[in-house]
């Protein structure tokens, strides 16, 4: 029997005239120096449980793998070794020389019921960009300032300083699950057009965010599990993304309006990874 396709509503960069445009405060296109606005577009999300062929960090630009780890959101200082275990799996998955980590993340979504504008939007700019789901097609670096963020834990290797292959690749994981409220879908980067990249700044420093496009094929994992980690590109120094490679991957959490109320309320933990080939 066929399954009913699956629908959800995306926001996407807009120009701030467009019909549904609304302001992100906190986020600046970089070209006008005026405040970013979105629009939400509905866009059908494949289940990549169901998908005939899992998708590779070389290919589509992500993957998803099965990767058990012991004290998750567990005793005081179990960031430190989460890293280094990930950061070691990481590196053996991709054919890397070495991995590092850059920073991580932890989110966790309101869970006062209120709905998901206000849950993500009407706050303070911490709140919004680094405590909560965010709730925008995006990119979180940019190739200007990338090798020098991705470089910046090997300061000391002069080896790695002169690698010609580095990449930043982020591992995210949920820290309860199974995730019903808030997934993660991200873009398969082979449907992926550069054009529809809007350079933006934030607190954080520069990235994009990214206009809608209908040849993009979206994917995430239903029901995502605290074992299951989502992998993704965000810079390949050798791949040049206006050529089509998969340099990068446009990625968003999205509120599933049939469940945002059923289970625990999203909480994750996002690792950038730097690495050197």
């Amino acid at each position: 029997m066929a399954t009913t396709p699956f629908y959800r509503e995306l926001n996407f960069a807009s120009d701030k005239s467009a019909p549904g445009a609304f302001e992100f405060p906190f986020v600046t296109c970089v070209s006008s120096g005026e405040p970013l606005h979105l629009k939400p577009h509905k866009v059908q999300l494949h289940d990549l449980r169901k998908e005939d062929q899992r998708p590779s960090l070389d290919v589509e630009g992500f993957t998803w793998q099965t990767v058990p780890f012991e004290g998750l959101n567990g005793e005081e200082g179990w960031e430190e070794r989460y890293m280094q275990e990930t950061c070691e799996w990481l590196k053996k998955h991709a054919g890397a020389k070495d991995c590092k980590a850059i920073n991580y993340q932890i989110r966790r979504r309101a869970a006062d019921g209120l709905s998901h504008q206000e849950a993500n939007y009407a706050q303070d700019s911490d709140q919004v960009l680094s405590k909560q789901p965010v709730p925008a097609v995006h990119v979180d670096i940019n190739r200007e300032r990338a090798r020098v963020r991705c470089l910046t834990p090997y300061e000391e290797d002069p080896l790695a300083v002169k690698a010609e292959r580095v990449a930043i690749i982020n591992v995210w994981r949920p820290l309860h699950g199974p995730v019903m409220d808030a997934p993660l879908a991200v873009c398969d980067a082979r449907t992926f057009d550069p054009k529809d990249m809007t350079h933006t700044t934030d607190k954080y420093g520069g990235g994009y965010f990214i206009k809608h496009n209908a040849n993009m094929k979206w994917m995430y994992i239903r029901d995502q599990m605290p074992d299951e980690i989502l992998v993704f590109r965000q810079f390949d120094s050798t791949l040049i993304p206006t050529a089509g490679d998969a340099a990068c991957v446009a990625h968003t959490a999205f509120i599933d309006e049939e469940r945002k109320n059923l289970g625990v309320p999203r909480q994750s933990i996002e690792l950038r990874c730097a690495l050197v080939y």
